[in-house]
């Protein structure tokens, strides 16, 4: 295999905020920047005060870093936080190669991963809007450079007026075809919600194997890949439970910690599938020495989506990859949690169980049509349902009623509506 050419130094970032730069924390950045196909040839850490306001390092570190792309012959700095585009641009000028701080680093990311449309409209968008501070400084610069005498634009600032002006058009464009392809996902969320079958939604940190386990719940081949966003898009696919209950489990695209703010606008979008659930699968690396902080940051942000209210149950995945010991040990802290390998199809029957078993106690508000040969069933749907309204029509009868999906789920094949009550 041909070695990769393209070495990278590597800066972590010590701060009031976090004292503790733990080895996890480390690893996760080294993954985002080996997800690129770098090479790190070197890293580095920097306690920082107060940072510079031109060039966020100080003037030591700077030289320190330059010596070392020198000696490593590193074509490329990641710096493990966010920097503003003067910062970048000053940086990378001391140091002679490009720098890239943490959000840049996972838009790259990003755009290496998107499939769909979709995705691929986003991650523009959202590289377009990160672009328009950088247009302004270089109008700042032109300034200095000119001095601007009368208010006269020179050469220079008409063409990044223009810049600037492609840039809005642009970005009013792709608002404009995401907000269409909004409209189309709204519209088939209505038709699954209108359908029979319950929505199950995955969600966990990136690389926590939400793919693998869609794919072992449904018998089917998504796109799986062990590196950091492997999965961009809602994936949706239906599985069978148990006999007689099938599920739609729609697969997200995984969270992470500090992502930029213009990707958590982007891609809520996305993941306003989720609150169109009936139960919430929250996967969890049980591998991962950082399994805690990372739940904190995925039941976060599903507080912020709005979908706190959605029966949630904790799976912990990967458990092939720790002893018996700390299984154990899991299993007496989280004790409704459910210990999966989806990998090797380890304890897919007890999730499957526990899904049906809290199905069965979700309580539903459906439309049921049932012709005048059926009529017989309404004694038992009396029996077991509140009937909130009926209409009796030339062909059916229609009826609106609240009960529990176990016992309502034998009329599945009559059902017109339904959703959560």
């Amino acid at each position: 295999m041909e070695k990769i050419d393209r070495k990278a130094i590597l800066v972590h970032i010590i701060s009031k905020e976090n004292k503790e730069l733990r080895e996890e924390y480390l690893e996760e950045f080294r993954l985002l920047v080996e997800t690129l196909s770098y090479e790190i040839v070197a890293e580095t850490t920097y306690s920082l005060r107060e940072p510079r306001y031109s060039t966020f390092l100080g003037t030591g570190k700077i030289e320190e870093l330059k010596k070392l792309a020198q000696l490593t012959d590193a074509k490329i700095v990641f710096i493990d936080t966010t920097l503003t585009f003067l910062q970048l641009r000053n940086l990378s000028k001391e140091l002679g190669v490009p720098v890239v701080d943490r959000p840049h680093l996972i838009l790259m990311i990003f755009s290496m991963r998107a499939r769909t449309t979709e995705a691929k409209l986003q991650v523009e968008l959202s590289q377009l809007k990160m672009r328009l501070p950088e247009i302004v400084h270089e109008d700042v610069d032109l300034d200095q450079q000119t001095g601007s005498e009368m208010g006269l634009k020179g050469p220079g600032e008409r063409k990044t007026e223009l810049k600037r002006r492609y840039i809005a058009k642009r970005i009013q464009i792709l608002e404009k075809k995401l907000e269409e392809i909004k409209k189309h996902r709204v519209e088939i969320r209505k038709r699954r919600t209108k359908s029979s079958i319950p929505i199950i939604s995955i969600v966990g940190y990136t690389n926590a194997g939400k793919s693998t386990l869609l794919n072992t719940l449904t018998q089917s081949e998504a796109y799986v890949e062990d590196k950091l966003f492997a999965t961009l898009d809602s994936l949706s696919r239906v599985g069978e439970i148990k006999q007689n209950i099938s599920a739609i489990f729609v697969d997200t695209i995984g969270f992470i910690r500090d992502l930029p703010p213009q990707l958590i606008y982007a891609f809520h979008s996305t993941l306003e599938e989720i609150l169109d659930s009936w139960i919430i699968i929250h996967l969890v690396d049980a591998s991962d020495p950082l399994f805690r902080d990372k739940m904190e940051v995925v039941l976060c942000t599903l507080k912020d989506l709005g979908a706190s209210n959605i029966p949630i149950i904790t799976v912990f995945n990967k458990i092939d990859k720790i002893g018996e010991e700390p299984l154990k040990y899991l299993q007496s802290i989280y004790k409704d949690a459910i210990f999966i390998s989806a990998k090797e199809s380890i304890g897919i029957d007890q999730l499957k169980e526990r899904l049906a078993n809290m199905l069965s106690e979700l309580i539903v508000r459906v439309k049921i049509v049932l012709p005048y040969k059926d009529a017989h069933l309404l004694d038992e749907i009396y029996t077991v349902a509140n009937v909130i309204s009926r209409k009796d029509t030339e062909e059916n009868i229609i009826l609106y009623v609240e009960g529990y999906y176990s016992n309502l789920g034998k009329f599945k094949n009559y059902f017109s509506s339904q959703r959560t009550a």
